[in-house]
């Protein structure tokens, strides 16, 4: 029997894509839904081998594979704020509010590293503002390309590296599938918390009008990493606000109950 047991378990590691990947898209506060992805996919034994994300995906995907504990990245989305991440421009403002403590309280929750300090191999993506070139983030320092790949224009500062003049990766590839392929994931898992449908009702401030645009070209670039991928994970979110953080416990536990319903075909197709 023990023979059997050997037999089985070498012919299942062989079947098993060699890499899996995970693509986990923006989504603002809705990012605090892939934490409870990423919580359910690892109590099935499944850890992504690479991981890209953008803007809140970014930051989820950074302290994951910085090795921060999942508690205490689930932890950070439950006594984060504004204030400890945004204040209002003052110099030459390209937007309303400046990021940079976002850039901090990264360096300060993640740690000051570079993307070659990762345990698990990542990037992030950003959008050039000058040419509309999506920019792939995979070395120098992890919080800056982070604070970059969630830097939404008009509200939050851009953020310039290598000379370029980046923004919110969600503009040009908010599920970044491809880049997950392009890592070497042989099965890609996409965790998508991107707001879609109608946003029934009439904008009411400048801050509306351009979430409302972000999520237009969200919802349109999802659809071809949906069908990109070969296991799709979508929480139930857009019912809560995107923009605030009283409810990031309820979408923690939506990405929990999207993700227990993928399991079962998961298993199958990786072969645990």
């Amino acid at each position: 029997m023990d023979i059997l047991q050997k037999t089985l378990k070498f012919v299942k590691r062989l079947r098993k894509p060699s890499c899996v990947g995970l693509a986990l898209s923006g989504g603002s506060t809705y990012g605090a839904a892939h934490v409870g992805v990423l919580q359910v996919l690892e109590g099935a034994g499944i850890k992504p081998d690479v991981v890209a994300g953008t803007s809140a995906g970014a930051l989820v995907g950074a302290a994951y594979c910085a090795g921060v504990p999942l508690p205490e990245i689930e932890r950070l989305f439950n006594t984060i704020d504004w204030p400890s991440l945004i204040r209002i421009s003052l110099k030459k403002p390209l937007s309303i509010f400046d990021t940079q403590p976002m850039e901090n309280f990264l360096k300060q929750a993640i740690g000051d590293i570079e993307f070659k300090d990762l345990k698990i191999p990542f990037a992030a993506i950003a959008c050039d503002i000058n040419t509309g070139e999506k920019i792939i983030l995979d070395h120098g320092p992890l919080a800056q390309a982070v604070r970059a790949s969630a830097a939404i224009p008009g509200l939050f500062s851009p953020v310039t590296i290598e000379g370029r003049i980046l923004v919110d990766g969600g503009i040009v590839d908010n599920l970044p599938v491809s880049q997950v392929r392009a890592m070497g994931a042989k099965y890609v898992i996409a965790s998508d918390v991107s707001k879609r449908g109608r946003i029934n009702k009439n904008p009411e401030n400048p801050i509306d009008v351009v979430m409302a645009m972000i999520y237009i070209m969200q919802a349109r670039a999802a659809l071809v990493s949906e069908d990109a991928c070969d296991c799709y994970i979508r929480p139930q979110v857009s019912q809560y606000s995107s923009w605030g953080f009283s409810n990031v416990d309820k979408m923690h536990d939506a990405g929990v109950e999207a993700a227990k319903k993928v399991i079962p075909y998961l298993k199958k197709d990786l072969h645990l």
